[in-house]
């Protein structure tokens, strides 16, 4: 019987250097969750608790919120990722696109696509989507369901760097949502074998390089 590989990564630690003046510092990752103007971070915290200390909407006033505007991300599939907001700027990814969106408008600033082969969803798991970008030092960061990592420059959307981390065919993929942290670029994968049926076992191992 033909086996089905599938894959899911599971983390990524992306290397951070020196930050400049007008770029996204370590502290601030650091501490994400406690400025309340951003959110730097999946999880807002290393912690992944989802916190946030505003006060503004409650149990007693949330009935009241409606919507101010809208914006089409352009995919037909499942919007899963969590989006990042720096400096005014809200950063969303898909499995298809990368945008920057203006908060107080809605407005578009840019819009980058992923472009992966098109077989790629056939013998990749947990469906066509990604779970969100991670930003430092002016630069955004993203999966690709080909299992690449690919750098953005958050001001014009151009991709700055592509980094094939594993085979897509051999069915891995990528939908995590990076992590930055002052070490080393550490990418966990999980790769799932089953002949007949689901869940599978599964063989996890993190690969360690290093990044600019």
């Amino acid at each position: 019987m033909k086996t089905n590989l599938s894959v899911i990564a599971a983390a990524m630690i992306l290397v951070v250097g020196t930050s400049t003046a007008m770029a996204q510092s370590a502290e601030e990752l650091l501490y994400d969750g406690r400025n309340t103007e951003n959110v730097t971070t999946y999880g807002m915290g290393y912690d992944l608790k989802r916190y946030s200390p505003l006060k503004q909407i409650n149990t007693t006033n949330v009935k009241r919120l409606v919507p101010v505007w809208n914006a089409t991300l352009s995919n037909l599939l499942g919007e899963q990722a969590q989006p990042l907001v720096y400096n005014g700027v809200m950063y969303v990814t898909n499995a298809a696109w990368t945008f920057a969106i203006d908060v107080a408008t809605g407005r578009q600033i840019w819009r980058t696509e992923v472009g992966y082969d098109p077989d790629t969803p056939r013998v990749v798991c947990c469906g066509v989507s990604n779970k969100g970008p991670a930003i430092y030092n002016g630069k955004l960061f993203r999966t690709t369901l080909d299992a690449h990592v690919v750098a953005l420059d958050m001001k014009t959307g151009k991709q700055v760097w592509k980094e094939k981390f594993a085979e897509w065919k051999e069915g891995y993929s990528g939908i995590v949502a990076p992590l930055v942290a002052n070490g080393l670029r550490r990418r966990r994968r999980r790769r799932i074998q089953s002949k007949t049926s689901w869940p599978a076992p599964a063989r996890r191992w993190t690969t360690v390089c290093a990044a600019t």
